[in-house]
């Protein structure tokens, strides 16, 4: 049975993406209109804070608004693999899991895990049949948001 990483499988998914649905996080990014979201998959926000890299759990909630309050690197947890959205470069790519190629064209049109390698349209990630091979989430410490105070929830919305 495929396992989303972070030690939860499918069927656990409920339980995960309710873990604080009003919850939130701060600084400012407005690059985050486009980040693909699906509910089968877990989004960890990768930041750096004084110099020590943390890991967030990021709600769906959250995740589907098109502002957030903090900078970092979206990771997409499935399977143990941790997909990066990427511009992939060079002709001829092809999906590891549907077997088509992917278009060229500007901005990140695709995923790759960055333990495996493994690269794939964005749409795909939830349907990789194996458990990444070199996972490194298991060993990330993840936390949840803070929670919004009435204040975020202004600058927020």
């Amino acid at each position: 049975r495929p396992r989303m990483g972070i030690g939860h499988s499918i069927t656990d998914h409920s339980r995960r993406s309710s873990i604080s649905e009003s919850s939130a996080i701060s600084g400012f990014s407005s690059a985050s209109n486009k980040t693909y979201v699906h509910e089968a998959s877990t989004l960890v926000l990768e930041t750096i804070e004084n110099g020590i890299k943390r890991h967030f759990i990021v709600p769906l909630a959250i995740a589907q608004r098109p502002r957030w309050r903090r900078k970092g690197t979206k990771l997409h947890i499935y399977n143990d693999h941790t997909f990066i959205a990427k511009h992939l470069s060079g002709s001829g790519l092809q999906c590891s899991i549907c077997m088509k190629s992917i278009p060229r064209r500007p901005g990140k049109q695709g995923y790759e895990c960055r333990d495996c390698q493994l690269i794939c349209h964005k749409q795909c990630h939830i349907r990789a049949p194996q458990a990444c091979p070199n996972p490194t989430v298991l060993s990330m410490e993840l936390t949840s948001f803070p929670v919004l105070t009435e204040r975020d929830i202004n600058l927020v919305n």
